[in-house]
């Protein structure tokens, strides 16, 4: 569980680089909620859509933050909202809230060294965001490279999230991260 909770802090990494990649596409999701209020706003402007440089500023700050270790960091870039989710690998790799994403995130900072935490999303990426300018995605597949008490691991990771705007600033809602079942090899 452990080496899981430690891939799923580099897939934080590896969105962040996908992102960096990535252009803001259009993708336009809609529920109830949000189409009730798009319709008592006014006309969205082209300017209004997440650009790529605004999800790579969230990202970019989850993962400094992360290879700092700095928990309140880590957790300044997922939304407040109860509804907030971070996914793993497996069935019980689950978090709901910032509550239990911010007791995820204390065992995860155990198991690699700070510092250490490199990333390549080169391989696949994908991303888009809506037109209304309150929610965009990303998904990679990525390289992972860490060190745990010395020792280099390497391993293969699939990211994907999804960020809204929360007062103004783009917050993860849900962010999914699985390594590959072969698991990590170890230098």
């Amino acid at each position: 569980m452990k080496q899981r909770v430690a891939n799923l802090c580099l897939i934080h990494l590896l969105v962040a680089l996908a992102a960096a990649c990535q252009g803001a596409g259009t993708n336009q999701h809609a529920t109830t909620e949000s189409a009730t209020n798009s319709a008592a706003r006014a006309e969205p402007t082209r300017a209004d859509k997440p650009t790529a440089d605004e999800i790579r500023q969230v990202l970019a700050a989850h993962d400094k933050a992360l290879n700092e270790k700095n928990l309140d960091g880590v957790m300044n870039t997922f939304s407040t909202d109860a509804n907030a989710v971070m996914l793993g690998t497996g069935s019980e790799e689950r978090w709901m809230g910032p509550q239990e994403i911010r007791a995820a995130y204390t065992e995860i900072f155990k198991d690699y060294d700070p510092g250490t935490l490199q990333t390549d999303c080169a391989s696949w990426k994908s991303g888009g965001g809506d037109d209304a300018g309150t929610m965009a995605w990303l998904a990679a597949t990525c390289n992972a490279k860490d060190s745990l008490q010395g020792k280099t691991r390497e391993y293969k990771l699939n990211v994907s999230g999804t960020v809204a705007k929360q007062n103004g600033q783009w917050r993860f809602v849900v962010l999914h991260m699985s390594n590959a079942v072969q698991g990590p090899v170890t230098q």
